[in-house]
């Protein structure tokens, strides 16, 4: 028979797929706000008359690559949150398990 008396802990691979996604988004947003910063110094120093056409596709390239940045940060936080829901709800499951003495 299993030992049921002992307190469940999330299992590992799903803990440490919601620190490693934590992580992933903490740098997604550091990443995202260091773009923003480049692409208004890009934007501001470089007026649009005075560009090339290479800058200023750079610039617009900048400008949708921060965009890409912001929604994966965004994706990636429901992702966590969708972890963080699974182990809580596998927790909860295996304390009503370990109640019932399976």
């Amino acid at each position: 028979m299993m030992d049921t008396s002992k307190t469940f802990a999330p299992p590992a691979p799903l803990e440490q797929a919601r620190t490693k996604a934590g992580k992933v988004q903490r740098d997604l947003e550091i990443a995202t706000a260091e773009l923003g910063l480049a692409h208004d110094a890009l934007d501001r120093h470089l007026p649009p008359d005075g560009r090339e056409a290479d800058v200023s596709w750079a610039i617009d390239q900048n400008a949708a690559v921060e965009q890409k940045l912001e929604v994966a940060t965004e994706e990636l936080e429901e992702v966590s949150g969708l972890l963080q829901r699974e182990m809580a709800e596998r927790a909860r499951l295996e304390r009503a398990l370990a109640a019932r003495g399976g």
